[in-house]
This record gives structure tokens, sequence and C-alpha cells, in this order.
């Protein structure tokens, strides 16, 4: 049953991120209706994965039905790749099998991936199978990627608990050390994210000037979000930790990337016409390592050179 609605679909949106698109578009319209109303411009920019490009469409096709006058724009042009999915020469070194860090994280996960209960109880000649590691990653796999589909199913009960703890620990390292702040990589990965915040900085620049409604939007991959939110300094998403035994407790995917993530930086214009910002990371507000007597509430002209000072 699970090959057969998988069968042909890697690396598509499941029709369960498509409905979590849809409904994060609608939650957003309706927390937010100034900036939907009338004929207000949306200009939405995708990476040129199918899989980015379709959660575009159907986030604005839903705002398209609750406000059909708003005036929409959707590319997925390679040009935005610049921004939207960058990553440095260096970082594709450091992201490597063959950098030096890998060889203390392969260590890492020979003690955390303990397949040898799994495989008995699964084949009647454990030892045939050539590499047990890597089928008890790809079952994990399986089994933690049934949540994007609606099959009543579950593959968690093969396993135990310590067993998926073990397993997710090595994920969250790997995740953290190419893509968050952790120590390892000295800032060189969330320094990737440098082109797409300049591009936040740069849009918000032009519709505060405009004056008008208006809506921009990015859709791109978890490891590029996970660096943009590193690089900010957003609240639980820039933790360093420097002992891979405790990465774990200072920094986790499933909190700062779960599946539909998104971070929505909302602005409002006060009474004496002074830009103010709020952040929402997964539809939650979340805090800068500044001061505001106004929290969550940021004058964004401060926000503006805090992060300035970010990008240099």
């Amino acid at each position: 049953k699970v090959w057969e609605d998988a069968r042909g679909c890697s690396g598509s949106i499941t029709p369960l991120g498509e409905r979590q698109h849809r409904e994060i578009a609608e939650r957003m319209y309706h927390n937010f209706p100034q900036v939907f109303r009338e004929d207000a411009f949306v200009d939405a920019r995708s990476s040129t994965s199918l899989r980015c490009a379709m959660s575009m469409s159907y986030f604005t096709e839903r705002l398209k039905e609750l406000n059909p006058a708003l005036h929409v724009e959707r590319r997925a042009y390679h040009r935005y790749m610049d921004y939207i999915a960058y990553t440095s020469p260096e970082g594709e070194k450091f992201s490597s099998e063959k950098a030096s860090w890998r060889r203390g994280f392969r260590e890492f996960e020979k003690k955390n991936v303990r397949p040898g209960r799994l495989m008995a109880s699964l084949f009647v000649k454990p030892d045939a199978i050539a590499d047990p590691d890597a089928m008890m990653r790809s079952l994990y796999w399986i089994a933690a990627d049934m949540q994007n589909v609606e099959l009543d199913l579950s593959f968690y009960d093969i396993f135990e608990y310590e067993e998926l703890v073990g397993i997710w620990k090595t994920v969250n390292a790997r995740m953290y050390v190419c893509n968050a702040a952790a120590p390892l990589n000295g800032g060189l990965m969330p320094r990737c994210a440098v082109p797409l915040l300049r591009n936040i900085l740069e849009s918000a620049d032009v519709a505060i000037k405009k004056g008008t409604p208006a809506a921009d939007f990015r859709f791109g991959h978890d490891t590029h979000l996970i660096r943009l939110l590193a690089l900010m300094q957003i609240e639980g998403c820039s933790n360093q930790e420097t002992d891979m035994e405790k990465f774990h407790l200072a920094w986790q995917d499933y909190r700062v990337s779960p599946m539909g993530a998104n971070l929505q930086i909302i602005f409002y214009r006060d009474k004496k016409n002074d830009i103010l910002v709020k952040f929402l990371l997964n539809e939650c507000e979340v805090t800068l390592p500044l001061k505001s007597k106004t929290v969550p509430y940021y004058s964004w002209t401060e926000v503006k050179t805090f992060l300035a000072g970010v990008l240099e």
C-alpha cells in the first residue's frame, strides 16, 4: 500500500501538502485582512523545484479564491535561485561527504544507529543484509515520511523508541552543522542566506515606499530557511553548541523547520507614521535579540540597522 501510494511521486508535493499550503494562506488572509484588501499586489517567487512552484501555486490560488481582485504574479525563474537557494562554493565544500568534520560525524552515527535488534526482528538471516545501518536509516525515512501522506498506516511500531531517537539525533546533527549556527561551520552556512535576506530588505523598502497593500512571498527549501533563521538570529534558531552529543538539546530540526515551515514578517504603520514589524515562525510570535518596549513588535528602523550589520 505504501509503495503503490509513493510510486512515481518522489520529490513531489503530496495532497496533504497541497491542503496545508492552502490552509496557511487562508489563515494569513484572515489574520491580516488589511494586506489583502481590494486589488492589493502579491509578488510570489519560487525555487525552480517543481514541488516549490506547486506550493506557490496552491498558496496563491487560495488567496485568489478568497479575493479574486488581488493582483498576483507567480514566477519560478532560474534567476531567483541566486537568492532563494544559494549555497556558496565554500558552503558546498563544507557540506560534502569529504569534509573533515564528517569523520567525527560518522563515529557519532555508529554510536547512535544500532540496527542489530531491528534486523533480527525483520529477517530470518539478518547477517545476509549487506549494510544494516543503511537499511535501518532507509526504513526510518519511510516511517517518518509517511506523515506527509494520508494512509492510515504507521511503520513506527517496528522500531523501539530509543532506536528512533538515536537515528533522529544523527539527522538533526547533520542538519544543524550543514545549515544552522553550529560553531563547527564557523558561520559559513548561515551566511549562504545573505542574498535572501538582502532580497527581503529590498522588497520591504519598495513596499513601504509605495505605501499600498502588498505582500511578497518566497517559496524555497527547508535548508535555506534554516540558514536564514540562523542568520537573522530568530528566537531559538541560532543556538550554538560545540558538543555533538548535545546538539539535540541546543537545536531541533522539527521545531525550526517542520513540514510547511514558514517565516512571516508583518509590517504595520502606526499613527505617527512609523513602521513597526512583527515576526512569526510557523505562525507563532518570535523575538529578535533586540530591545523593544512593544515586543513582539519592533521598530523597523532598528531591525533594519540590526540586519544590515548581519549582512556585513
